[in-house]
């Protein structure tokens, strides 16, 4: 029996990853740890699994995955957030007003939900139930998919299973099959679009916010009633929060 217990060997191996800062070989790790490197290899397959790390095939190294970032930094993470993306999602919301009436969102994972830090409302604002600390079902919101999108297959299996998927209206994808089509489309757009899924009458576009690792942060939105989308024009409305997006993901370090 190991001197060292697996436990102990699992959390010594996610905080050196922490500390290296960046993807890194399986050797080195090992090396570093002092472990056989079949050891470590099976450790990081099980962090794999379960989200907490993940393996960039091409350049053959293994960094930390997103599970272990949402578990390192939920505690302090919404701050930072909040603080940036604030000035940046009212200026947006200000710009799209003169045209429609919208209102602008943050919102992060939380597990298979997603959890709203702002809202940013117009004078004249719409009635909705995005507001800061509602929670509603990823799979069913633009904000939530344009972060799912960003999931591997692993990720989204962990995250919802194999039953029917949680609906709002008689809209949005019933089951991860239907999920993973549409992540696989919303993806080729850069943006996420709903209309009606959450709530009858009222559509939402949404981008996501990326790290250095390309994992998402969070996922910016705007919300609109449905008949006002052409008056905005959809690749321009998305054209915008992308922009936004690119400017938040920056102060991230994320290189675009």
């Amino acid at each position: 029996m190991s001197k060292v217990p697996a436990a102990t060997r699992t959390l010594s191996l996610l905080k050196l990853m922490a500390e290296l800062g960046q993807p890194t070989t399986a050797n080195r790790l090992a090396q570093k740890l002092e472990i056989p490197r079949s050891s470590c290899y099976q450790l990081l397959e099980v962090l794999e699994s379960q989200g907490f790390a993940i393996h960039f095939t091409e350049d053959k190294r293994w960094g930390l995955g997103l599970a272990a970032w949402e578990l390192g930094s939920a505690y302090k993470r919404h701050e930072p957030l909040e603080r940036l993306a604030r000035p940046v999602i009212t200026k947006l919301v200000d710009e799209l007003s003169k045209r429609a009436n919208v209102v602008g969102h943050l919102g992060v994972l939380d597990g298979s939900d997603v959890l709203y830090l702002i809202e940013q409302r117009p004078i004249r604002s719409l009635k909705l139930v995005t507001e800061v600390g509602v929670r509603l079902p990823a799979h069913l919101t633009a904000s939530g998919r344009s972060m799912l999108a960003h999931l591997d297959q692993k990720q989204l299996i962990a995250t919802f299973g194999s039953g029917e998927l949680s609906k709002r209206t008689s809209l949005g994808p019933k089951t991860l099959k239907e999920l993973t089509s549409l992540l696989a489309t919303e993806a080729k757009s850069d943006f996420a679009l709903e209309v009606d899924e959450v709530t009858l009458g009222y559509a939402s576009v949404g981008v996501a916010i990326l790290d250095r690792l390309n994992h998402p942060i969070a996922g910016l939105a705007i919300t609109l009633q449905s008949q006002e989308l052409e008056k905005l024009q959809l690749d321009q409305l998305a054209l915008a929060l992308s922009r936004a997006a690119d400017e938040l993901s920056g102060r991230f370090g994320h290189s675009g």
